[in-house]
């Protein structure tokens, strides 16, 4: 079995050994727990994948590591959204996810000085001045109509979004926090080491 990350590990598209299977039934989803093994040599830890009928990955446990880099400047708030939303992807709550996601756009775009009380708005103010550039524009624009489909179940357009909708939306809020965080301090690493007296060995 191939997993899209490990959650022990975090290697990307690892690869894994099955050891076990249990079958299980109970709504909404009827399939499988199955048991597999990391195939990374640093790693080699088991994981439990629940499996639905449709050979579907459905849930993984543990849920995995969504921790940004403790070593930059990140309001906590924002970690703890981005936290959440990756552990509700993982436990198979993808509208959760989603509205944890768009919960995320709109601190971050606060945190950048966009305090409208639409997150709209926000979105189009940052475009404007540049903070959002335009394809992060569009996919955010995504993020809120997905988030408030979530928050408003009189409007359930969520009825058939899954995992591949809130994988996106969470590989875009990465991005966001690559953008607005991790970028910046990468480069004022460098600029600080370039500007430093070289020490002689």
């Amino acid at each position: 079995m191939l997993l899209e990350k490990c959650p022990h590990c975090n290697t990307s598209h690892v690869q894994t050994n099955e050891h076990q299977t249990y079958p299980f039934s109970g709504k909404p989803i009827e399939g499988n727990w199955v048991i597999v093994r990391c195939q990374n040599p640093s790693c080699n830890k088991l994981i439990l994948v629940m499996m639905n009928n449709r050979g579907e990955i459905s849930g993984i446990y543990p849920p995995g590591s969504y921790e940004l880099d403790s070593t930059i400047s990140i309001n906590e708030e924002i970690r703890n959204d981005f936290r959440e939303a990756g552990l509700c992807l993982a436990a198979g709550c993808y509208k959760a996810s989603m509205v944890m996601s768009r919960r995320l756009l709109q601190r971050c775009l606060k945190d950048q000085g966009y305090e409208e009380y639409r997150l709209a708005d926000a979105i189009d103010h940052a475009m404007k001045n540049g903070t959002l550039r335009k394809p992060f524009h569009e996919i955010a624009t995504e993020v809120r109509h997905y988030g408030n489909f979530g928050a408003h179940p009189d409007d359930d357009q969520l009825a058939t979004i899954g995992k591949d909708e809130a994988s996106l939306i969470i590989d875009f809020s990465r991005l966001l926090i690559e953008e607005f965080y991790e970028i910046p301090a990468a480069a004022q690493k460098l600029r600080k080491n370039r500007q430093s007296p070289a020490v002689d060995s």
